[in-house]
């Protein structure tokens, strides 16, 4: 069969397949893929054709637009029958507990997201409902200008140590060693992640995170005080950190003038996309102790309570989480899906190849503010604010931490 004669037969052996809807209906999705919106276009483009009479209506906002407006756009019926957001208790659980997110049992026990990683499901459930579908399967750590190192004749650090030589060698060339602001207050959640779960360890960290051990711990004092001061004082971060916000950190990094930046996964694309020759290690634990590099899911899909459309919705759902539209999300995005993806005969660039391989291969740990409460993480916000400032100790925001949470 000729090429035009298979793609007719395709055609039409996908009309025939094709839902047909009672009368044409538009979708409002909220998502966060700015750095990907050229992926996340033809995902939808691919949907609609799939699905005559749905239309999606996309509203791409950063997560920190999102945020403050969210629950109030649900509340008054102007905001999106599909969301994509952060999955932790204190965003997506408050939704929930709020009465404004509709419960997706129905799809899980229904055999339409088989394929999902029930570990996955866990993490967007609350009350023992299932609100979503978490997806971004992620990991934090550190991405590197390859050029800068080779120039400077540096090596991948193996121990924090090393991590923090390096830095110095970097800032004595006149770059930026790490290009880290923390004027939004969240980046600052991560790096103590990272710091966590290296120093803690996994098992004590659990403990702190379900609440039955403090964080009031010399251990948490010694996750703090690396980065948030020593590193910070030795002006081995963005200057002025507090009032450079992560924009300006990725600018930093991509235009070639810092040598290293401390996040996760889900900015692959971006770094893809950057024209720099970027490698990747996991931050080092200390000489002596393990490196638990922190996982977990940047965001997930809910559904809004009050939509008119809840078949509708769960179709788009059912369709960005089939298996066989994977390479949607790894070619076409640079995502982690939540379930394994055969990459047979798709071109991934080496990054996102590192990526799904170190998921598959190395113990992790966790990111901690998607596991605890709201006033946990304003703490922690605030609280590391401070600490870089230099108003508050590592000791001090130790002991509100624990005090947030008693």
């Amino acid at each position: 069969m000729n090429t035009m004669k298979t793609l007719a037969y395709a055609g039409l052996l996908s009309a025939i397949a094709a839902p047909l809807w009672a009368e044409d209906v538009t979708l409002r999705v909220w998502d966060t893929f700015a750095d990907q919106t050229t992926g996340m276009d033809a995902f939808i483009a691919a949907f609609e054709e799939a699905n005559p009479g749905i239309k999606i209506e996309r509203d791409v906002q950063s997560i920190d637009e999102m945020r403050p407006v969210i629950q109030t756009a649900l509340n008054a019926g102007t905001g999106p029958d599909v969301m994509y957001y952060d999955t932790g208790p204190a965003f997506a659980g408050a939704l929930a507990e709020a009465g404004l997110l509709l419960p997706l049992d129905d799809m899980y026990d229904g055999g339409m997201l088989d394929a999902v990683y029930p570990w996955t499901r866990e993490r967007a459930s609350f009350d023992g409902t299932s609100y979503g579908i978490g997806n971004e399967v992620e990991f934090l750590g550190v991405y590197y200008n390859r050029e800068m190192f080779a120039d400077l004749g540096l090596e991948v650090p193996t121990t924090h140590e090393e991590f923090v030589a390096v830095a110095e060698a970097i800032k004595e060339a006149g770059n930026v060693p790490i290009a880290f602001g923390d004027a939004d207050g969240w980046p600052a959640f991560h790096i103590f992640s990272l710091y966590a779960n290296n120093i803690v360890g996994k098992s004590d960290l659990e403990a702190m995170i379900a609440g039955d051990a403090s964080w009031d711990d010399a251990r948490v004092v010694a996750s703090i005080e690396p980065f948030f001061v020593d590193m910070n004082e030795a002006g081995l971060l963005a200057p002025s950190v507090n009032a450079v916000n992560y924009e300006d950190s990725i600018n930093l990094f991509t235009t070639g003038l810092g040598g290293m930046m401390v996040t996760g996964t889900w900015l692959i694309q971006a770094m893809n996309d950057s024209g720099l020759d970027v490698g990747w290690f996991f931050l080092p634990a200390p000489d002596g102790m393990t490196t638990l590099p922190p996982a977990g899911l940047g965001s997930g899909y809910f559904v809004s309570a009050g939509t008119e459309h809840p078949e509708e919705a769960q179709a788009f759902l059912e369709f960005m989480f089939d298996p066989a539209n994977a390479s949607y999300w790894v070619e076409g995005m640079s995502v982690v899906p939540p379930y394994a993806v055969d990459t047979a005969g798709m071109e991934i660039a080496p990054l996102t190849a590192f990526a799904m391989e170190a998921l598959a291969t190395v113990p992790m740990g966790y990111n901690i503010d998607v596991l605890t409460p709201d006033a946990f993480n304003t703490t922690m916000l605030d609280g590391f604010q401070a600490v870089l400032g230099g108003d508050r100790t590592a000791a001090e925001q130790a002991a509100a931490l624990a005090a947030s949470v008693e």
